[in-house]
């Protein structure tokens, strides 16, 4: 079964190296009409493929030095009264329902340590949180451009 073909590819890598490049740049590249790259994409939209294209966003430069992961371990009964709490806090950029020894990574940002301070403080006051582990960015090393070799070997 083939989901996505080589030009579906190519809109795909063109878009997630710069989500703002154009139908008629994608469609010059491989000698297609911008109409035809937006059918396409359309496709890709409604099939799920591709759910969405944002603007990714360099939180240092608009004042949020600290960058932390938390793991976060929580007692069962109370897990939905958490999840909540935690998706309604500003300050949780992402988070993830995991498995494991932990049931949450929650990316968080804060100005400065005593503004981290504060968010861990309140995070850490839920009720119904067992236990918490604290990752602090340090460095991105990768981040992919392209899509995974595995993704194109099984597709053509």
């Amino acid at each position: 079964m083939q989901i996505i073909d080589k030009i579906d590819k190519h809109i795909i890598e063109k878009l997630i190296i710069d989500g703002r490049t154009s139908f008629a740049n994608i469609a010059k590249d491989i000698n297609l009409t911008d109409v035809a790259i937006k059918k396409r994409l359309e496709r890709l939209k409604q099939k799920g493929i591709i759910k969405s294209i944002y603007a990714e966003i360099d939180y240092s430069i608009i004042g949020f030095l600290e960058i932390v992961d938390l793991l976060i371990c929580v007692d069962p009964p109370k897990q939905k009264e958490i999840l909540k709490k935690l998706k309604e806090n500003d300050d949780v950029i992402k988070l993830i329902e995991v498995t494991g020894e932990y049931n949450y990574i929650a990316k968080i940002i804060a100005e400065d340590k005593a503004d981290l301070k504060k968010v861990l403080d309140n995070i850490f006051s839920i009720d119904g949180i067992i236990k918490i582990n604290t990752l602090t960015e340090i460095k991105e090393q990768k981040k992919s451009k392209n899509l995974p070799g595995k993704i194109i070997q099984t597709t053509f």
